[in-house]
């Protein structure tokens, strides 16, 4: 959030565009933050909605530096999940992502809705840094816990972290047309 707001600052500064629809989004992010965030279950649709305004936001700030594929299937109203299941895995793609060794910034983004499950995948090009020294991880940790104790023994989550990109895929699956 006080990246964003920075954001904006900066675009008010030179008196841009694009200030009006940032803070657009931003009131998008805050309202589900607000209002969602705090519930037990929202539905999938609404899920989705608040990775879209995050992932617009983040097209704003990166521009023509970004090369962004994002694949929303079809999501059914019914389908409810666990608030903001998804969303560090798409900020951990900025955070952590960036420009790979062929100057390109790249984030494939797809989420799928089967019959008894949906699937998320998200990979990201990863900066090539010089000292590829590990460190933090608690993000991911925190993840893997939330998602065993929400969705005991209906779950999985795959991370790959090679050399040149990161990627993640999560299944929930549904039980009792519920996840």
């Amino acid at each position: 959030m006080f990246n964003t707001l920075n954001n904006i600052y900066s675009l008010a500064l030179q008196k841009s565009d694009l200030t009006a629809d940032s803070i657009l989004k931003l009131t998008e992010l805050l309202d589900y933050l607000v209002y969602w965030a705090n519930k037990e279950k929202v539905s999938l649709s609404k899920e989705v909605e608040l990775l879209k305004s995050y992932l617009d936001l983040e097209k704003l700030r990166y521009g023509e530096k970004l090369q962004l594929k994002a694949d929303f299937s079809v999501i059914d109203e019914k389908i409810k999940v666990s608030p903001l299941i998804l969303l560090p895995f798409v900020e951990n793609c900025f955070k952590h992502g960036g420009v790979n060794k062929n100057g390109i910034f790249w984030i494939n983004l797809k989420l799928k809705v089967y019959d008894d499950k949906f699937v998320f995948n998200i990979e990201n090009s990863k900066k090539q840094q010089k000292n590829k020294a590990k460190n933090g991880g608690v993000g991911l940790q925190n993840i893997h816990q939330r998602l065993a104790m929400i969705y005991p023994k209906r779950h999985q989550l795959k991370i790959d972290d090679s050399e040149d990109f990161f990627s993640v895929r999560l299944e929930l699956n549904f039980n009792h047309g519920k996840i």
